[in-house]
């Protein structure tokens, strides 16, 4: 579940990577174009709380940043339709955090301008927790 409000760490997160996001935004899709794949690249899975189902698609070399795709197939920001964000994640360590416009689907209304939520890899089991403490694994 996309939800429309976010914890307090992921909102200090927003005012430091909003001026970035804008300027980062092509560097993301020339590391998803080249340049190998990253420890956190692939297809990533998870049920949220609400029972509804997620995919994160990571691509790029994760350097410094991700090509990352979220999708939520039953977001209560989108009163319970499908949403899609589509950005680049920003790489800290063991933790990215990604930064992109909540699209509602069908349609595309975009919900409001940027949202970030951040994700830690757990590299000793191989999942990420996100900023809802919702667990993540590889699809597979």
């Amino acid at each position: 579940m996309i939800r429309a409000t976010l914890p307090r760490t992921v909102v200090t997160t927003v005012a430091a990577f909003t001026f970035g996001a804008s300027l980062l935004a092509p560097v993301a899709a020339a590391v998803a174009a080249g340049g190998g794949s990253g420890p956190l690249a692939g297809t990533w899975t998870s049920v949220d709380a609400d029972g509804s189902h997620q995919t994160l698609d990571v691509t790029g070399s994760g350097h410094s940043v991700y090509a990352m795709v979220y999708v939520d197939d039953a977001a209560s920001a989108c009163g319970g339709d499908p949403a899609r964000l589509s950005g680049p994640g920003f790489v800290d360590g063991e933790d990215v955090v990604m930064v992109a416009p909540l699209v509602c689907l069908p349609g595309g209304n975009v919900f409001r301008g940027r949202l970030a939520v951040g994700f830690h890899h757990d590299s000793g089991t191989d999942t990420l927790i996100d900023d809802f403490d919702i667990v993540w694994s590889r699809a597979g």
